[in-house]
């Protein structure tokens, strides 16, 4: 019998290890895109204070996300053949009651593999090793049938023949789509992508990644939103940081505030705000101002601990929106 799900997530799956040290130092340097470097005294010996390994990548933290937040979920990605961290990326999975029978393994690449060195101020530095997630292709799309209501697409490596095969499955089997495309895929640039734009449901960037797409720059507020959502065929949903988050259709919008909260690592912020408004949206979707608070509130209880998936909230859990307003309505 054909399984069905409620979403599938579809993306990258990685081993992690997260290392902080109190010998590694911030420097303010305009030599490095963020201005700012994490360093250490070459040739020293640093001490490490504490370790964490975790799994990662988009598609496995968005699902666990989905899955605590009660749907049935699978996950749709590449990992290595029988290696170590592979393993794992399916244990840690399966224990969090998401499906992985739809999982392609590489017989060339091992599964991707992260090191975080986080900072004080919680912010990291990530060394990635991309391996078998980027080495996904049409032809790793599960033949087997599937059926599901939605489909969370995250990072592909911009492949635009996966993300074009994608789209038509899902067309041809009338599923959702909620999209939030990596940088690899936004450096295709508007044109490319607008017919993805324009046929999928939800729409997540942050406000950086929508104002290069835009050709706008990041202090002009809501302008990236704003130019957005007249693309977008669905809701589009533009993040900000501790700014907040902005979310809406071409009839209405609205903007969420956050929460003052301790931050000790900020790996898959994202990846939690997403998964916790689709949730939402899912459940209710006339009730975008709803879906942006539980996507902060989702995010902010990630950030407060180590990794993407420890802190995702349970279904229950969820109790402290964050204020939001109406900016438009038209």
């Amino acid at each position: 019998m054909t399984k069905r799900f409620d979403i599938i997530t579809i993306g990258a799956a990685t081993r992690d290890v997260f290392l902080r040290s109190a010998g590694i130092k911030i420097i303010r340097n305009e030599n490095f895109s963020t201005g700012e470097a994490e360093c250490f005294a070459l040739g020293s010996k640093i001490e490490v204070q504490e370790l964490v390994f975790e799994t990662g990548g988009g598609a496995t933290n968005t699902a666990v996300g989905f899955s605590r937040q009660g749907f049935r979920t699978a996950f749709i990605g590449k990992i290595g053949h029988q290696d170590a961290r592979g393993q794992e990326v399916l244990r840690a999975l399966r224990m969090e009651k998401v499906n992985v029978g739809l999982v392609t393994k590489d017989h060339q690449r091992g599964t991707a593999y992260s090191v975080l060195l986080l900072t004080s101020r919680g912010e990291r530095t990530a060394l990635v090793y991309r391996g078998a997630s980027a080495d996904f292709h049409p032809r790793d799309l599960p033949r087997r049938e599937f059926r599901a209501d939605w489909m969370y697409v995250s990072s592909l490596a911009g492949e635009l023949p996966i993300i074009r095969r994608i789209w038509n499955v899902a067309k041809k089997k009338k599923i959702r789509i909620a999209w939030n495309p990596g940088s690899s895929e936004l450096a295709h640039g508007l044109s490319k992508l607008e017919p993805f734009l324009q046929q999928a449901d939800v729409v997540i960037m942050n406000q950086e990644e929508a104002a290069r797409l835009m050709k706008l720059t990041t202090s002009q507020d809501d302008a990236p939103f704003q130019y957005l959502r007249r693309i977008t065929g669905g809701v589009t949903v533009v993040t900000m940081g501790t700014e907040g988050s902005f979310g809406g259709d071409r009839r209405s919008a609205w903007h969420c505030g956050t929460h003052h909260v301790h931050v000790v690592d900020t790996t898959g912020a994202g990846d939690a705000f997403g998964s916790g408004f689709v949730s939402a949206f899912i459940r209710d979707e006339d009730n975008i101002s709803g879906a942006l608070q539980l996507g902060t509130e989702n995010a902010e209880a990630v950030i407060r601990v180590i990794g993407a998936k420890a802190g995702l909230l349970q279904r229950h859990t969820a109790k402290r929106p964050a204020p939001v307003r109406s900016i438009i309505r038209r």
